[in-house]
């Protein structure tokens, strides 16, 4: 295998690129949980995500955490939310659009509190600043729980329905009065539109050969991912389910950006909401 690495939009650079490759089975895309909240709050995607793309399957899940830094007056869920009934509070996240941002909304929806968006270029940058205390608090996947360990971070909830075997301390937000957050990101192999079934499927197989062993690795684990397969047409139906949850939060939070506000996203320093 060659790796090709084109960052970017949440994904959509790399999208566009396999939009545009042949459908030969030979040209792949490592997709994430942005590929189906993408179309939903950019005009310019330019994609879509139900009929543009070959789902071959569907590789790994990592639920998001809430962090705040180790230094924090703020301890738990309860007193963000007491928090921000009265003060600004900011959350940081890995842009506009992703998975990290939507929790965001949904954390604010659900707990019906106003929380200021802060979209930083990439997850890293997010949760520097909130280390740094630039920010109140981040959402970032559970691969951030290492800093938590290094006494850099202090991890409120997790958005799962169960705790994670990795940090059996931290409650998750259901305990926390919030049964609705929950985000989990996600990781997932898509091929060019009209791939022949049948490299699809021998894909697939080879994809399942290989979660069978990386299912044992105690380094993913470790980072808070659980390996999940699921086919062709099993996947197919995750990313419609994806789409009709986040369409409605998207409409209720009056996410779209336009043209400029899509150009702004992901750089540090840009508040919103």
């Amino acid at each position: 295998m060659v790796l090709q690495y084109k960052p970017g939009a949440g994904g959509q650079i790399a999208l566009r690129h396999i939009q545009r490759s042949k459908n030969d089975g030979y040209t792949l895309v490592l997709a994430l949980a942005a590929y189906a909240i993408g179309p939903l709050v950019s005009k310019s995607a330019g994609y879509d995500p139900v009929s543009d793309f070959q789902p071959v399957s569907l590789i790994a899940k990592q639920p998001l955490v809430l962090y705040v830094g180790a230094t924090s007056r703020i301890t738990s869920v309860s007193d963000l939310v007491v928090r921000a009934k009265s003060h600004p509070v900011t959350v940081a996240s890995s842009g506009h659009g992703n998975t990290s941002h939507l929790a965001i909304e949904l954390l604010s929806q659900s707990a019906s509190i106003r929380l200021t968006h802060v979209p930083y270029h990439g997850g890293v940058q997010a949760v520097m600043a909130a280390i740094s205390g630039d920010v109140d608090a981040v959402f970032a996947g559970a691969d951030s729980l290492r800093h938590v360990k290094s006494g850099k971070l202090r991890a409120l909830a997790v958005a799962n329905d169960a705790r994670l075997s990795i940090a059996p301390e931290t409650p998750t937000f259901a305990e926390a009065g919030l049964p609705n957050v929950l985000v989990t990101g996600w990781y997932g192999v898509l091929a060019p539109k009209g791939t022949a079934k049948e490299r699809v499927g021998k894909l697939d197989l080879a994809v399942k050969q290989v979660l069978s062993e990386l299912s044992k690795s105690e380094v993913l684990s470790g980072y808070g991912f659980k390996v999940v397969h699921a086919g062709p047409s099993d996947f197919q139906a995750f990313i419609q389910q994806e789409l009709a949850r986040w369409s409605r939060l998207v409409a209720d939070r009056h996410l779209v950006a336009d043209e400029t506000e899509g150009e702004k996203a992901g750089v540090a320093g840009n508040v919103r909401r």
